[in-house]
């Protein structure tokens, strides 16, 4: 008997919140036959766990290309993290949430949430079937630490207009580059990010600047993407190319054009990169996508 057409749409954006072990928000956007779990970056400490409509409609476009095929898991960190919740402790918790909660998936972690990610691969190889470092590398670049530093100076005052204003200001380019701070800055204030504990964002940067995975790369079994941007400063040519290098199995798409929001400025040709990759095509590496 034929499906009703509005059935099929329905489930192939049907959402659902929850908390995996009352510790990890989660979004579920989709009902497809594969598991794709996304790690996110710092983004995920400044908001209060609760993926209301504004993070849910932000996720059903950057993953809408993914759902006839996948059940997508954004998967959040606790809220109110100890001081030494550094990357690999992060990982042994996403590794539990894949062996208890969502099964192996393929993994795809942006920005903070690559570093995490690789974590989760090379202590469950068993439980990650194809890994995706996006926006991110096996450490910090250099010239991007007194950047992260910055942006913890501004955490620990608890001033998020400047935090994410700064941010803005590395992550994108041309015209988005000098608008999208000002108006951070300006027409922002009237709806600021609210970390639901301030002290997770302060964690999530301390994480970020002492994690350094490259000595270990070669232990990371599953086949990887690594996908940035030549002009991202926190994750620079050269850490995506190191990144690559280390890795036994391994492929790199890198934009000649983007700074470290490529995966919004480019959302399209970003993500239709890792699904390509996820469904084992073969990829070049992109110039000008």
């Amino acid at each position: 008997m034929a499906r009703d057409p509005m059935s099929v749409s329905d489930a192939r954006t049907a959402t659902k919140t929850g908390q995996f072990a009352d510790l990890y928000p989660y979004l579920r956007i989709g009902t497809g036959p594969k598991t794709l779990l996304v790690i996110p970056g710092l983004g995920d400490a400044m908001f209060d766990g609760e993926y209301g409509r504004q993070e849910t409609w932000f996720f059903k476009q950057l993953f809408d290309g993914f759902l006839d095929e996948y059940t997508v898991y954004v998967v959040s960190r606790p809220r109110g993290l100890a001081d030494d919740y550094f990357v690999e402790a992060m990982a042994q918790d996403y590794a539990r949430v894949l062996e208890s909660d969502t099964g192996s998936a393929s993994v795809l972690g942006l920005s903070m949430g690559g570093l995490i990610a690789q974590e989760v691969a090379r202590e469950r190889p068993d439980l990650v079937e194809r890994l995706v470092v996006g926006v991110s590398g096996c450490r910090l670049a250099a010239n991007g630490r007194p950047l992260v530093r910055q942006l913890r100076s501004f955490a620990l005052e608890e001033d998020w207009i400047a935090l994410r204003s700064h941010l803005y200001e590395h992550m994108f380019t041309g015209v988005r580059g000098r608008l999208y701070p000002l108006l951070s800055r300006t027409a922002g204030r009237l709806q600021p990010p609210t970390p639901a504990a301030p002290g997770d964002v302060v964690t999530s940067l301390d994480a970020v600047l002492e994690y350094d995975g490259s000595d270990r790369l070669g232990e990371i079994e599953p086949r990887t993407l690594v996908i940035g941007a030549a002009e991202d400063p926190f994750f620079t040519e050269a850490i995506l190319r190191e990144t690559h290098a280390g890795l036994p199995d391994s492929q790199l798409a890198m934009y000649r054009d983007g700074k470290h929001g490529v995966f919004l400025e480019k959302r399209a040709g970003f993500t239709g990169w890792i699904r390509r990759f996820l469904e084992g095509e073969t990829a070049r590496v992109p110039q000008q996508p």
